[in-house]
């Protein structure tokens, strides 16, 4: 079985949840380049960086950030605009610029991953795509 959802649902997903707009693009079959535009007041500036899916066990998804310079800074940073904005507990910040996403803290994920073992995510050129058997 497999699901999938376009950058555009995605995006506005995110803007809706976590007051946030990003743009995602896709770079290979594991990573996708998000963008967030930095608005200072008299600083405008897009950053960018990649997010490689790393593993994806159960309902965890462990991703990593790479950004040309100070990725770890930028995690830290933008984990820290975050903070109020997503479910605690939902994502921990592990070494090398990683992430642990846990995505069955999710309240509408739940059901999902009660019913369903995911088994792979994958990015395409339109969006990402998930595999994954009834249980």
């Amino acid at each position: 079985m497999k699901a999938s959802i376009s950058f555009p649902e995605l995006q506005n997903l995110i803007a809706e949840k976590a007051k946030q707009q990003i743009a995602l693009a896709f770079v290979d079959g594991k990573t996708m380049r998000v963008t967030y535009p930095l608005n200072l007041g008299f600083i405008k500036k897009d950053i960018s960086a990649n997010l490689i899916i790393k593993e994806l066990v159960g309902s965890d998804l462990l991703l990593q950030l790479d950004a040309d310079l100070g990725s770890d800074t930028m995690l830290t940073t933008v984990l820290s605009l975050l903070k109020d904005k997503l479910p605690e507990g939902l994502i921990e910040k592990q070494p090398e610029s990683q992430l642990l996403v846990h995505l069955g803290e999710i309240e509408n994920m739940k059901a999902v991953f009660e019913k369903v073992d995911v088994t792979d995510l994958h990015v395409l050129a339109e969006g990402l795509e998930v595999e994954g058997a009834l249980k």
